[in-house]
């Protein structure tokens, strides 16, 4: 086991060239993935790293800065926070500061006490390695039968304290929201009951805030524990879960290593409760798991670059290239709709993020230049490609605030509360984001939009915006069309006759019944809809104007 008490410093690792990032991965150190990066002079990736790693990579070549050591700021440990009464408001029953695993477990009781119609604590079946339970808050409100699963976690990684906090004060937005029917309100963005409530009658969002209670309370213990990132095994539960697990590619089989994978796929109670939630609730659809830090949205795949086009060239197919991006040889199969789902949700909780402080996440494929395997983003997306009749469960990895100036990279991890509320207040309405782009039609409806979205986008020119916009309030829009059958019906007819003209011909003439329908149901809707009605509007009265022209000219 990895000694504690030996020095560590922050600092950067530069290799020859990309690929040889590929070598440092098999060599178990605590390097930090979202930092690597080509330089002029090959490749460079961040770390924190013992004298005796430091020495080993310099005496193979290497060059390794060690970062001047910086005093980062002390713990804000929260105090108690008493009885998470919803009476009280977010802003007075969120405790300001880090919070103790006993208290998540507590919030989640509190708040399943609270609104026991809409939240229920779910236990999962194991504790972890030192027998703390682990809960998951299970929101579903509404008769709904039939609907879409979201898991939202966070905590892998024990000394990434600020994700926790975030959920945690995501839920209580939510739980006042709908219990005092008011607004959930961030810096840069108001989200409507009437949006929450759509949200919980349609979806089954299950919220763990914290995956890892051990490692979470190691850290909080001492302050030469605040490095710790796995559980109190040591075992790095983000390099656990059955995804080319014995490949080696970003994990080690050295219980001496922060990216200890553990003895096998699964080891560890706290990555078979996921596996547990994924295989109990069969309708889960998504994932978003939260981690830190270098502000990124990451989708899969991790352990290679990606392509689109040869399904052969897959994770099940022994490969001895994979594992090196950028190199050509080898790519990991996406279908591209998924690849195309991903790029957009995305983009659109990037967008969000940026709309409250100014900070823009970027949206990129997990491997980056630093391939990884075993974690749960590529093993959620992997299960419905090992057994189709599994649900295709679509994963993102966001990756929380960044080093602040002057080189505190614990800090990243653990800033101070009121940069951490910054960023809380900057991913929160990317949760929701993500929530409402889960929640969308089903079935041959479903296959509809998508087909008629591949033909917008053709032609989108100066229309994007407009587009945009209405994309913002899908949901509503749908759920409006959903309760006004004739609407449904018109738009139904408009899009499906759209689609076919765009079969025989790249660039069909919008005709002019097309046009009527689609201005029509947008009408129609418009009532059920203020909040958007004013681009429904515009979106009528441009339909109308529009027909008999190509749809390049139409969008143009």
């Amino acid at each position: 086991m990895p000694d504690i008490e030996a020095a560590r410093h922050f600092v950067t690792v530069s290799v020859a060239d990309p690929a040889s990032l590929r070598l440092l991965a098999r060599r178990g150190l605590d390097l930090f993935p979202s930092t690597a990066r080509e330089t002029d002079g090959g490749a460079a990736i961040d770390g924190y790293l013992a004298d005796a790693e430091i020495t080993d990579l310099i005496g193979d070549g290497h060059d390794v800065l060690i970062h001047p050591a910086v005093e980062a700021a002390p713990l804000e440990i929260a105090p108690e926070p008493g009885a998470r009464t919803l009476a009280a408001g977010p802003e007075a029953a969120v405790p300001p500061g880090y919070q103790a695993s006993y208290h998540f477990q507590r919030f989640i009781h509190d708040m399943a006490q609270s609104l026991p119609g809409i939240m229920t604590e779910v236990r999962l079946p194991e504790p972890s390695v030192q027998g703390k339970p682990i809960s998951a808050l299970r929101i579903r409100g509404g008769t709904r039968a039939d609907r879409p699963g979201v898991i939202l976690m966070a905590g892998a990684h024990a000394r990434e304290l600020m994700n926790p906090e975030l959920l945690y004060n995501w839920v209580f937005r939510v739980a006042y929201c709908l219990s005092s029917e008011t607004t959930v309100n961030y810096p840069a963005v108001t989200y409507q009951f009437s949006t929450i409530k759509m949200l919980v009658d349609n979806l089954d969002i299950f919220v763990v805030p914290l995956i890892n209670p051990d490692g979470h309370d190691i850290v909080l213990s001492a302050e030469n524990l605040r490095m710790w990132r796995g559980n109190s095994r040591r075992v790095d539960l983000n390099r656990n879960y059955d995804f080319l697990f014995d490949s080696g590619i970003g994990t080690s089989a050295d219980p001496a290593s922060e990216v200890y994978r553990g003895p096998g796929a699964f080891s560890e109670p706290e990555t078979r409760d996921i596996r547990w939630l994924l295989d109990t609730f069969p309708h889960i659809t998504a994932v978003l798991d939260l981690h830190s830090f270098s502000e990124l949205i990451l989708y899969p795949w991790g352990d290679d670059d990606n392509q689109t086009t040869d399904p052969a060239q897959n994770f099940r197919v022994p490969n001895p290239d994979r594992g090196v991006p950028n190199d050509g040889r080898y790519r990991e199969y996406i279908p591209a709709g998924d690849l195309n789902w991903f790029i957009r949700t995305g983009n659109r909780m990037r967008d969000m993020i940026a709309k409250q402080h100014g900070r823009t996440y970027t949206v990129q494929q997990s491997v980056g230049l630093y391939p990884t395997t075993a974690t749960i983003d590529d093993y959620t997306f992997s299960r419905h490609f090992v057994n189709p009749g599994l649900k295709n469960v679509r994963t993102f990895c966001i990756e929380t605030g960044k080093p602040p100036v002057g080189g505190d990279v614990l800090g990243a991890f653990q800033p101070p509360y009121e940069e951490a509320r910054k960023v809380i207040e900057e991913v929160g309405p990317a949760v929701v984001e993500f929530l409402l782009e889960i929640y969308c039609p089903t079935g041959p409806d479903s296959l509809l939009l998508e087909e008629a979205e591949e033909v917008l986008g053709r032609h989108m020119g100066s229309s994007r915006e407009l587009y945009d916009g209405l994309v913002a309030h899908g949901p509503s829009i749908l759920r409006a069309l959903g309760d006004d059958p004739r609407a449904r019906v018109t738009a139904t007819i408009a899009l499906k006759r759209l689609t076919e003209a765009a079969q025989l011909e790249h660039d069909p003439v919008l005709e002019s019944g097309v046009a009527a329908k689609l201005a029509e149901a947008a009408t129609a809707i418009g009532e059920a809809v203020p909040e958007a009605w004013p681009l429904l509007k515009e979106f009528a009265a441009r339909a109308e104007g529009a027909a008999g022209q190509r749809l390049s000219a139409a969008l143009a």
